[in-house]
């Protein structure tokens, strides 16, 4: 397979895991899934969906639930922070944004982020594009029609944009490098690009997300940059949990960019084989769990990508009673037709409890909310 990010044909196949498949959004495709590792770039890439532009055009809602729905990204002091707003303060952290700034928000959805930046710099310039029609209601109002765009952005926006941000956008693209050469055409020669992606190192759970066509690594992103024109000024993986925050901007004339350390590389693609192995890991310690547990009554804690793993591993056994979530917004809905609640409305006949968040913070998790301590309560973890 050729390499999204450096286009080399030196991808191969590392994991694959028959129907069905998860999205990122929780949801589930009856598709199988299969991850591909480039040995040049250390790359990491998944399958093309059958028809991804139909996908993202009709089927791919993000958020659109109601007006506020939002992604909990944190609770600090018992006070939910949504991504959206955290995503606004990163913006004002990381770019010097002039007076009066055009900024174009690039696969915006709803864009809640850019509408939060306009509350903190009113006198910005808005500008909003995506590949769905889907989203144009939630820009009426504060958005100049004509500074709006579908499908594909206009050829006289060409050099206009002070800043053009995407959140989580270029891991869904199946040519990241023709749409970091389209925000290339689009920002001004001073301007900055502002991203987004997921670091599958950072987060595994990218690494199974079928619609999550480009896994992202610190040695593949300025490759993908390079041919499209563009550098990389600042890259961060702090800020953000489990995503790469970058600002990029046009290369100058002949300016060469250093090419990755090879021993870094191979670095990079040590830690991605073992990622793969993770996710095999984790399957079995499901089907060990179920195994062991037939006849008990089963939750699941996560609505989210982890929950929706487990969720279709075990829906053939038996399922589980809720999946059970921190997120406001999803509490009272039903998750592929399983009622999500409160951590504090678990229901006490539960036996088993599948811890399905990221491994890196789900026995503190536990640990916050007392289930740890919860007598005749079996918590399964992924790892």
């Amino acid at each position: 397979m050729k390499c999204c990010a450096c286009g080399a044909e030196n991808c191969d196949l590392v994991y694959h895991y028959p129907s069905p498949a998860i999205t990122s959004l929780s949801t589930i495709l009856e598709v199988d899934t299969r991850v591909y590792i480039c040995a040049a770039c250390g790359h990491m890439q998944s399958a093309d969906l059958p028809d991804v532009q139909k996908f993202y055009d009709t089927e791919y809602q993000i958020s659109l639930t109601s007006e506020d729905a939002d992604q909990l990204y944190d609770v600090v002091g018992g006070v939910p922070v949504y991504r959206t707003q955290y995503q606004a303060g990163l913006i004002v952290d990381f770019v010097d944004l002039p007076k009066g700034a055009s900024v174009l928000d690039y696969g915006a959805a709803k864009a809640k982020s850019l509408y939060r930046l306009c509350e903190r710099r009113p006198d910005i310039s808005p500008h909003v594009f995506d590949v769905s029609e889907d989203y144009r209601s939630y820009w009426q109002g504060w958005v100049p029609k004509d500074q709006q765009a579908t499908y594909s952005a206009p050829a006289e926006w060409n050099g206009r944009f002070d800043l053009i941000t995407a959140h989580f956008v270029l891991e869904h693209v199946r040519e990241p490098v023709e749409i970091f050469s389209d925000i290339a055409r689009l920002l001004s020669p001073s301007g900055r690009f502002f991203f987004s992606v997921p670091d599958v190192l950072g987060n595994p759970a990218d690494m199974i997300v079928v619609d999550h066509l480009n896994h992202f690594t610190r040695t593949s992103l300025p490759v993908a940059l390079d041919r499209a024109g563009m550098k990389i000024e600042r890259i961060d993986t702090s800020r953000l949990r489990g995503a790469f925050v970058v600002v990029a901007s046009l290369k100058q004339g002949h300016e060469k960019v250093s090419a990755p350390d090879p021993s870094e590389t191979k670095a990079v693609i040590k830690s991605l084989n073992e990622c793969c192995a993770s996710w095999h890991d984790a399957e079995k310690l499901v089907a060990n769990a179920q195994a062991r547990n037939a006849g008990r009554k089963v939750a699941i804690y996560g609505a989210g990508v982890y929950g929706t793993f487990v969720y279709a591993r075990i829906r053939n056994s038996g399922g589980a009673a809720c999946f059970v979530d921190r997120n406001p917004h999803v509490h009272g809905r039903d998750h592929l037709g399983v009622p999500v609640l409160p951590p504090e409305a678990l229901p006490a006949d539960i036996g088993v409890l599948y811890v399905a968040l990221n491994p890196a913070i789900a026995r503190k998790a536990m640990a916050d909310l007392g289930f740890d301590q919860r007598e005749g309560l079996e918590l399964v973890y992924l790892s």
